[in-house]
């Protein structure tokens, strides 16, 4: 199912990339299926069963953080593992970035990435919490 998945996760990960800029929750939104949960910081796991909810959720974090002076972001380190024959787990650094290019914030994230109607889709994340 995910033959070349290096190539689709980088991919994925590029076009979110994209989106973040756009600062717009629907765009961002699109990246993820249905149901989806998140796990953040201090948070308990989230589900959301609507394109809505999701869109609302990385929306109020886009105001955030375009409210400290973030523009863009970029990701590295990222990981990928097969999980079974139609999961994969990918794990990256996130960076924000000012207008200058330097770093506002940095998080690492996991996501469960599955592939729908030859799309692939993130239908989990979990913030690292605590990353040593």
């Amino acid at each position: 199912m995910f033959e070349g998945y290096q190539a689709a996760v980088e991919a994925y990960f590029d076009d979110f990339v994209a989106a973040f800029a756009s600062f717009d929750g629907e765009r961002v939104a699109a990246k993820f299926s249905l149901p989806f949960m998140a796990k953040g910081p201090g948070e308990a796991c989230r589900v959301f069963d609507s394109r809505a909810q999701v869109a609302a959720y990385f929306q109020s974090y886009l105001d955030g953080y375009r409210s400290q002076g973030c523009r863009t972001c970029r990701y590295s380190k990222l990981t990928i593992h097969q999980v079974g024959s139609e999961c994969l787990l990918a794990s990256v650094t996130w960076d924000l970035l000012d207008g200058a290019g330097a770093s506002v914030s940095s998080w690492s994230e996991s996501y469960m990435l599955g592939s729908a109607s030859g799309e692939v889709l993130a239908f989990a994340t979990v913030d690292h919490v605590g990353e040593r």
